[in-house]
């Protein structure tokens, strides 16, 4: 690499063959952590051999190998939905029924809108949030599972850490705390302009009502199950098998994935920042640890700013919020900025170019995942 004007550029030389030295980072690319990529001879076997070259457009093997790791992928989080959403309508009507059954015996005669009063009675109370908690916590082991299973990846391998501080960790709670801060003024404006212009906008706004089981499962889901279950499978998965070809098409591609994930614009303007930041300290550290911890003091933090909120006085609250802006303001910025000169994002060749964003828009499961969450927003608005 070469220095200009205190930033790193990679060499421009545009090579139309290159003769990989190391497996592990075969398009010679110096901006890209080699030990976090798994070897490349799993897409191009032939590279076992003396004297192999990779062209710069990839010919038809090599392109169906990495379309079939990207299809792989995005298979992986359709199933992980599909379970998802199975096991949450099960545990749903098998918790109807239990209900019909105690309340049949207590009552002998039962209205004929019953399943709809239990449905409702299930959604106010912890029975819902336990039902949501145990959907998302297998269906994203399931999926993470599989995901390994289909694509070679060793669940071992995502926790190599290395070089990870508590100064580094501060920063990057910091920075992820920023972006939310960020986002969610960005939201406050767009949201109401969105519609006042007639375009519907839905959220999932997080409830603090109810008992005490109902707001503690929802805490250890938000603060826990969730951070930890989805950096396996966005950061872990998709991240690792996305890098195959290129750790900066590997980092965007699976946060815009993980913000489609979360099927509502809200949630997908700070998830999709926030999810280029884990995926970077993922691959910098070699280990889903650091986007664990920045992405638990995320939900964290918002689930302490909705306590707060229904717990202080307004003048206090409103006192305890802006000390809150400011200071984050100042010390995240600062982090953000300090990031944004002392390291940066991998670049991609031009061979890696090709072997990107091309290649996964001519993969059908792509299409089908986007039309499956782009389907549930729509009935989320009807």
């Amino acid at each position: 690499m070469t220095e200009q004007k205190g930033r790193w550029h990679m060499p421009q030389t545009d090579y139309s063959e290159i003769s990989p030295v190391d497996l592990r980072n075969p398009f010679r690319n110096p901006t890209e952590e080699p030990d976090y990529s798994p070897d490349y001879r799993e897409i191009a076997p032939e590279l076992s051999m003396a004297g192999s070259r990779l062209p710069l457009y990839p010919e038809k093997p090599e392109r169906s190998r990495i379309r079939r790791f990207f299809n792989l992928t995005f298979l992986t989080l359709i199933f992980g939905l599909i379970v998802t959403l199975s096991i949450c309508t099960g545990l749903r009507m098998l918790s109807a029924l239990i209900l019909k059954q105690i309340d049949l015996r207590k009552m002998g005669n039962l209205p004929p809108n019953y399943m709809m009063i239990a449905e409702q009675y299930m959604n106010d109370s912890a029975i819902g949030n336990a039902i949501n908690l145990i959907s998302f916590l297998c269906g994203n082991l399931i999926a993470f599972w599989v995901g390994c299973r289909l694509t070679n990846v060793k669940a071992e391998t995502m926790f190599r850490l290395r070089n990870l501080g508590a100064v580094r960790t501060v920063k990057y709670v910091l920075v992820g705390l920023w972006l939310q801060l960020l986002t969610g003024l960005l939201a406050g404006w767009l949201l109401p302009f969105l519609r006042r212009a007639g375009i519907p906008v839905t959220g999932h706004p997080v409830s603090l009502e109810g008992s005490r089981s109902k707001i503690m499962l929802l805490v250890l889901y938000c603060c826990l199950i969730a951070p930890v279950t989805e950096e396996l499978l966005m950061r872990g998965i998709v991240l690792k098998n996305l890098s195959r070809v290129s750790q900066r098409f590997g980092i965007f591609m699976s946060a815009f994935l993980f913000a489609v994930m979360h099927d509502n614009l809200p949630q997908f303007l700070l998830t999709f920042p926030l999810g280029i930041l884990l995926g970077y300290i993922t691959i910098q550290h070699n280990s889903l640890t650091p986007a664990i911890i920045t992405h638990m003091a995320v939900n964290s933090f918002a689930m302490l700013q909705q306590f707060a909120h229904r717990m202080l006085e307004r003048s206090l609250f409103r006192t305890a919020e802006l000390s809150y802006i400011l200071l984050l303001l100042l010390l995240g910025s600062a982090a953000f900025f300090y990031m944004l000169l002392t390291e940066r994002l991998p670049d991609k060749t031009p061979h890696q170019s090709s072997r990107g964003m091309r290649l996964a828009a001519g993969c059908p499961l792509f299409w089908a995942f986007l039309c499956l969450h782009a389907a549930i927003v729509i009935y989320a608005m009807i």
